[in-house]
């Protein structure tokens, strides 16, 4: 039995990049991420409620066409 070794991931250009995606550039702001939810800990009621994650994530998600 012969054994192919494949190629998991290569890389592509930005142009490609561009194509598969659709044409969408997604960024994701991790300290502006961290910094909701840190002061919703310090400030707010114990805990978090799914809502206030929610709201974290959707300010960190950055979304640009291209």
């Amino acid at each position: 039995m012969q054994v192919e070794n494949k190629v998991l991931f290569s890389e592509i250009s930005a142009e490609e990049s561009a194509t598969v995606s659709g044409g969408v550039e997604v960024d994701f702001n991790l300290p502006g991420y961290l910094f909701i939810i840190g002061a919703g800990t310090v400030f707010g009621q114990p805990g978090l409620t799914p809502d206030e994650l929610q709201f974290a994530f959707e300010t960190a998600v950055q979304v640009a066409t291209i």
